[in-house]
């Protein structure tokens, strides 16, 4: 799933695909539950393959020019 299309403002545990592409594990009303099943997972793996992240919106994507300049 690219990056883009992750639900916004969730905790999930994630493994990386390729550069920009995100394989979602599971998602988490908080930060210590998402890190708790990250660091499971990443027990049974025996390296730090999947990590915890939330995915947050980009502002500046929907301001647009909010600076109008006088003459």
């Amino acid at each position: 799933m690219a990056t883009k299309s992750l639900p916004l403002d969730t905790w999930v545990v994630v493994e990386p695909l390729t550069n920009n592409e995100l394989k979602p594990i599971s998602t988490h009303a908080t930060q210590q539950e998402a890190e708790m099943e990250r660091d499971r997972r990443n027990a049974k793996v025996g390296n730090r393959l999947y990590s915890a992240c939330r995915i947050l919106e980009p502002v500046a994507a929907r301001l647009g020019c909010a600076i109008r300049l006088e003459r």
